[in-house]
């Protein structure tokens, strides 16, 4: 038997926050095994998956601007070449990152606090629910939120009085590790100006050789990319192309700070892109690269918000509010549903954002005067400001976790301290009122995720699944066009023509951007049902509001021959 015998008592308590936070975070696995949630990858999940995939597969990018950071899929395709495609393999590294993620958390807090405010933030890192979350998935937010605790750590370091410290190594890893966080996060390279500002204080005389260690290691990582898509594309972009969608997604007419499709029924990754580029085109009637693709976007959103300046003020506002709320604000799938299966999970939802928050503020005007703890602050400003700069998702937030938990740490071990400093008391509950007062506009989590699990088994073409979770979508949110339209598929491809009527009519109601697609089904169902002559006009109908539907071109031919069935196999669901 091994046995370790660590002398020190601090590295025996992080020893001990490592294996708590991997505890919690394999038993939330191991309940989590064998549910859809685990099973069906969604959005970018399945994307990355592919993607990886092809990677291990041999297959090469080359050719291609990456339009999402491409760092996690080629994780993804190492780890599958290794061992096969084994996704749950990929969760346990994961959680072993994770875990590793609060040691580097506590280490970082207890150079700028007490090792008693440390303790409390790493046992905070180790338990935090939403980390645990994103660990179990096939999700870049996980070694995001790893090199992120990593850079808190560095920044924190201070050299010892009198005794220069080899700064060339630390600044290279800095700059390395800054440039692989690019990679996952894009936003994140604002990191540079409090990180290189450490470095280079810390360095002393030998500041310039400090920092140009530091940009070294950055374009270590950044530089491969560049040319790569300069390469592809003809433009050195160092990490990808869809910061000009993106800008538009969280600023264009019609923003509410959250995510949006381009095109309504078209999120997906697989489409995203391609809709881009399209719809680019089709407006500037000309041919587009990537970076040119970029610009359109980037200057449609600023036109919009100059054309009305109030309403883009109150998007600007609306997605700091956003960043403060406590829940999870989700893409594919939502914590909600994790929750449902893992007892771990909800046990743990109280260790949250909405916890995290209140007591992170106060924690930053205890220790504000610090010197070591301003560079910490100014990372969570410029990451704030990045985020809002787009738009607000979860896990874009999960971001400023790593710098938040040393100030929560900080409150807990100084609270006795709050009653006397009026200031802190009120970040405090300045904190708990913004992230805990009701946000409109959020809709139910665990009817997105439904629906989002019936179109992936649409996709699949799992047609009785994709109707009990469609159907489970739509009683949660009757104002789903997306479920409603999911369960008019769904039922529609199991011969179910009457039923599915209703929820395709629905889906028309909710979202008319739906009408082409759903008026082509309600085509289909007509003539299968024996009624051709119904059905012509409501395929022409369908044609006239999409150009070019391929499914209403297609079971038109079908009508004009008077063949009542549909064809045999279905399309996409979306």
């Amino acid at each position: 038997m091994i046995t370790l015998k660590l002398k020190d008592p601090w590295l025996r308590a992080l020893l001990l926050v490592f294996l708590l936070g991997l505890a919690v975070r394999l038993v939330a696995l191991a309940e989590v095994r064998g549910s859809p949630w685990n099973r069906i990858l969604m959005g970018d999940a399945a994307y990355f998956d592919a993607w990886g995939q092809r990677l291990a597969d041999g297959q090469s990018d080359r050719g291609t601007v990456f339009f999402q950071a491409p760092l996690y899929p080629y994780l993804l395709g190492g780890v599958y070449r290794l061992f096969g495609h084994v996704p749950d393999l990929v969760r346990l590294l994961q959680c072993v990152g994770g875990a590793l993620a609060a040691v580097l958390i506590a280490a970082g807090t207890r150079r700028l606090a007490s090792t008693r405010a440390a303790l409390v933030a790493g046992v905070f890192a180790a338990l935090y629910a939403p980390a645990i979350w994103y660990d179990l998935q096939i999700e870049k937010t996980s070694p995001a939120l790893l090199l992120t605790s990593l850079i808190f750590w560095l920044m924190a370091a201070r050299p010892a009085a009198g005794r220069p410290r080899p700064f060339l190594a630390v600044a290279l890893a800095a700059g390395v590790a800054l440039g692989a966080l690019a990679l996952l996060r894009e936003n994140a390279a604002v990191l540079a100006l409090p990180l290189g500002f450490v470095l280079a204080r810390a360095a002393g005389a030998g500041r310039r050789r400090v920092l140009a260690a530091f940009v070294a290691g950055a374009a270590l990582c950044l530089l491969p990319v560049a040319l790569h898509n300069l390469d592809a594309g003809g433009a050195p972009l160092p990490t990808t192309s869809n910061a000009g969608v993106n800008f538009w997604i969280g600023n264009g007419a019609g923003a509410d700070g959250q995510y949006r499709e381009l095109v309504p029924g078209r999120g997906h990754p697989d489409y995203e892109q391609q809709d881009a580029k399209r719809l680019a085109e089709q407006a500037e009637s000309r041919t587009l690269s990537p970076a040119g693709v970029s610009r359109h976007w980037f200057g449609r959103a600023l036109d919009e918000m100059a054309a009305a300046p109030g309403r883009a003020i109150g998007i600007a506002a609306r997605k700091f509010r956003l960043l403060a709320v406590r829940d999870e604000i989700m893409d594919s799938v939502s914590l909600q549903v994790f929750q449902d299966t893992s007892v771990t999970l909800r046990v743990l939802g109280i260790i949250s954002y909405g916890l995290l928050l209140p007591l992170a503020l106060a924690g930053a005007v205890l220790v504000a005067s610090r010197p070591g703890v301003r560079p910490v602050l100014a990372s969570i400003a410029l990451l704030a400001l990045s985020i809002a700069l787009f738009f607000v998702m979860g896990r874009f937030r999960l971001g400023l976790v790593p710098l938040l938990i040393p100030l929560a740490g900080v409150a807990v071990d100084q609270w006795r301290r709050l009653p006397r400093l009026p200031l802190a008391l009120a970040a405090l509950v300045l904190g708990a009122a913004a992230s805990w007062w009701p946000v409109t506009g959020l809709g139910d989590a665990r009817a997105a995720s439904a629906a989002n699990l019936a179109n992936e088994y649409l996709r699949r073409a799992d047609f009785p699944e994709a109707e009990r979770w469609a159907a489970d979508a739509w009683r949660r949110a009757s104002g789903s066009a997306e479920a409603a339209y999911n369960l008019g598929l769904a039922l529609r491809w199991q011969g179910k023509y009457a039923e599915a009527r209703e929820p395709l009519r629905a889906a028309m109601r909710l979202q008319p951007a739906y009408s082409a697609n759903c008026l082509a089904e309600l085509g289909a169902i007509t003539a299968a049902l024996g009624d051709p002559a119904a059905a012509r006009p409501l395929l022409e109908q369908s044609l006239r509001l999409q150009p070019g539907h391929e499914g209403a071109l297609r079971y038109l031919e079908l009508v004009n021959r008077s063949a009542p069935a549909p064809p045999a196999a279905p399309p996409a669901p979306r």
